[in-house]
């Protein structure tokens, strides 16, 4: 197997091997490194099953929801819902609060909500699916 071959990225390499310099030598360091895109490719690989994908969504129509409301909306098990709420949880997509014996949850940040909007108008700008009429 072979290894990726690096190389060092500097203005006068620009010059030299770049067919269009002047595009690339303004994002020298500024594009993310790999340990970087590692983590962003994580939280959207999370995002991408699409039981996960269902949850969010539901998140983000509701202020909170406990497993047992979640897992009737949904059609899914309580314990799978608790296996998939435990998954997002540690990536810090979705937060708890426990009241009692019953928790709830919610989505941990505006930003999920704002990247699942982005992305739902991206992916049915043109055909939206049955019951997402109303959130365009």
């Amino acid at each position: 197997m072979s290894t990726p071959l690096t190389v060092e990225l500097t203005p006068e390499r620009c010059d030299v091997e770049c067919i269009h310099p002047e595009h690339v030598a303004p994002l020298l360091g500024r594009v993310m490194d790999r340990s970087g895109a590692e983590v962003l490719a994580s939280t959207f690989a999370l995002l991408a099953d699409p039981t996960r994908a269902r949850i969010v969504h539901a998140f983000s129509l509701a202020k909170e929801l406990c497993v047992c409301d979640l897992a009737l909306l949904l059609g899914i098990s309580q314990p799978a819902i608790s296996h998939q709420l435990r998954l997002l949880r540690t990536s810090r997509v979705i937060a708890r609060r426990k009241v009692g014996r019953i928790v709830y949850y919610r989505l941990a940040d505006e930003h999920i909500r704002h990247v699942l909007a982005d992305e739902l108008t991206h992916a049915f700008e043109h055909d939206l699916p049955k019951g997402m009429e109303s959130e365009a």
